[in-house]
């Protein structure tokens, strides 16, 4: 995938490109009905190109610090948009300057330079200045330079907008099984694995710590089934039970994951992982001990092999 930061005015492009824009803040299933919707426009020689803005527009206006986190931090979108077959991330370096451009001049002198084929939009898509923007306006804009807009109505799941909002929502509470509906899959926390303080070893239950996560919205705190992807050799795929939260019977002070995967020995130290959650076990609670901990630990062993279809005995 080639990629492009855009500070300015985007380069020229050579190439002709359908384009669809959004934030794509977790690549949900109606950005992924954007998505679905640009492929059709597709011919040979035509190439697959997103737009998206970062930081997350709502926190350049608002200062709303939780959209610091994101769903699908840069890596992961890029992982993502690369599954569904994106040759080309246009990603907007979204400030204050850039909230200043005039709807006008964003299709006219910004899009005009990306060789447009086609754009597609979600229905509720707002740019431009006060984001006076809209699906109406771009079109009007877009068309007296020879570009066509096509605009994808609202994919809805139980009668609800599918949104990243609603996705933020059901993690903060732990609902990660409807966060997975709204996403398509489940969500996902990749992280490098680092030394933590050994106690899980000291119980016969060791951890992988995962570190690098400060970008990701972070699940409400509780015990959960996982599945797990590392690269060593290989790919590997292994299944777990997850600790996230603050570790309140070691009088922990700071949000850690911590995995432990069900029947694998080894070392993981600087390895990546991809953690999947995908039910949640139980609430975060304070034991009396590590005995309690321990007994603790191997009950919910016991239930995310019974959640996961696994034989029993894999600790």
């Amino acid at each position: 995938m080639q990629l492009y930061e855009v500070t300015g005015l985007p380069a020229v492009s050579d190439v002709p490109q359908v384009l669809a824009i959004g934030k794509f803040d977790g690549v949900h299933i109606g950005h992924q009905a954007i998505l679905d919707e640009a492929r059709h426009y597709l011919q040979p020689g035509t190439r697959f190109a997103v737009m998206c803005f970062e930081p997350h527009p709502s926190y350049v206006l608002t200062r709303d610090k939780t959209y610091l986190r994101s769903l699908t931090p840069r890596a992961e979108k890029v992982r993502i948009l690369q599954d569904h077959g994106v040759d080309a991330l246009y990603t907007i370096h979204f400030n204050e300057a850039y909230a200043s451009t005039e709807a006008e001049a964003f299709v006219k002198s910004h899009l005009a330079r990306l060789n447009l084929e086609r754009i597609v939009v979600g229905q509720d898509f707002r740019f431009g200045r006060g984001g006076k923007g809209d699906v109406a306006t771009l079109t009007a804009y877009a068309s007296e330079i020879g570009i066509g807009v096509s605009v994808v109505g609202e994919v809805e799941q139980n009668g609800v907008k599918v949104s990243s909002s609603h996705i933020r929502n059901h993690l903060g509470e732990g609902r990660v099984e409807a966060a997975e509906a709204l996403l398509g899959r489940p969500y996902s926390i990749t992280g490098t694995v680092v030394h933590g303080d050994a106690r899980g070893r000291l119980i016969g239950f060791p951890t992988a710590n995962l570190g690098d996560i400060d970008q990701y919205v972070l699940p409400k705190p509780g015990v959960y089934a996982v599945s797990v992807e590392m690269s060593r050799s290989g790919v590997e795929h292994w299944f777990g039970v997850l600790n996230a939260g603050y570790r309140p019977t070691v009088a922990g002070q700071d949000y850690r994951l911590e995995v432990h995967l069900l029947g694998f020995n080894g070392d993981l130290y600087g390895e990546t992982c991809r953690v999947s959650f995908l039910h949640r076990i139980r609430d975060e609670r304070k034991f009396s001990g590590l005995d309690e901990l321990k007994a603790q630990i191997q009950s919910d062993c016991r239930t995310a092999q019974d959640m996961l279809g696994l034989p029993a005995g894999t600790e």
